[in-house]
């Protein structure tokens, strides 16, 4: 199973998942307590008694899936091999518990960027375990227009190739790859014309490379293709002359061909 790399941090990753589901489990448990305490004191016993047999169905159900969830994370975060059951499994519940994840995180004052780039890594991996056999047309690299020098005066959200080759940006590299390999890319001002160029390129596959702020939301916004989500690097701070690592693009695009 060919998958993309992850670099030294990837233990504060893990327990940042593992987190984030200790999390989920235990607001399940403040909910369930308070819906108890908060039928004691206004319903009759019967009628409590029943509540609290659904209810705790309900969470047994609840923890089994966030059981499911956690090994299957575990699994892909290791390069493990997983049933095709269970990887469907996560690709359809933990977008449904990452909301939830995130807001929790946030609340208290977790990095919310980790918990974002957790998250890429694992949709990547999923990704990454499936075997494809695109022509280069079907895929559409996406990248935001702030990769594209400041200061450099052409409109390349309008037309890629505008592009002089200067060099002084990760564009030209870009534009390379998409000949090399007959791809469609392009560069975005917002999410609004991402979705648009999606709808009209009608692609099999997508590369996005942004933040992860942006990622996430194009991950749900886009569930029915598969997207590998490559995070920019931003030298000089978010939205201004961020650059790509190419190596990573290109070897997307090498896994969506099959090659």
């Amino acid at each position: 199973m060919k998958l993309l790399g992850v670099n030294s941090t990837k233990k504060n990753k893990v327990d940042g998942i593992l987190l984030s589901i200790m999390l989920v489990m235990l607001l399940t448990i403040f909910l369930l307590i308070a819906t108890i305490y908060g039928f004691i004191s206004v319903g009759s016993q019967v009628y409590i008694v029943w509540l609290l047999i659904l209810i705790l169905s309900a969470l047994m159900v609840a923890g089994l899936l966030l059981i499911i969830s956690g090994v299957a994370v575990l699994l892909l975060w290791y390069n493990k091999d997983i049933p095709t059951p269970l990887e469907r499994f996560t690709e359809t519940y933990f977008p449904i518990i990452y909301p939830v994840i995130e807001g929790m995180g946030k609340a208290l004052g977790y990095d919310k960027n980790n918990i974002r780039r957790a998250y890429t890594v694992i949709n990547n991996k999923i990704v990454f375990s499936k075997e494809y056999s695109l022509n280069g047309e079907d895929i559409l690299v996406l990248t935001p227009h702030c990769i594209q020098k400041s200061l450099c005066p052409h409109k390349l959200t309008v037309n890629v190739n505008n592009c002089t080759g200067c060099g002084k940006c990760s564009v030209s590299m870009l534009i390379e790859l998409s000949k090399k390999y007959n791809i469609i890319f392009k560069l975005v001002s917002g999410g609004t014309v991402a979705r648009r160029i999606i709808q009209e390129a009608d692609p099999k596959a997508i590369i996005a490379i942004a933040c992860e702020r942006d990622l996430i939301s194009g991950l749900m916004d886009t569930k029915k293709i598969p997207i590998i989500a490559v995070i920019n690097i931003r030298p000089e701070g978010p939205c201004i002359n961020t650059l790509v690592n190419v190596k990573e693009v290109e070897k997307a695009i090498i896994h969506f061909i099959g090659e």
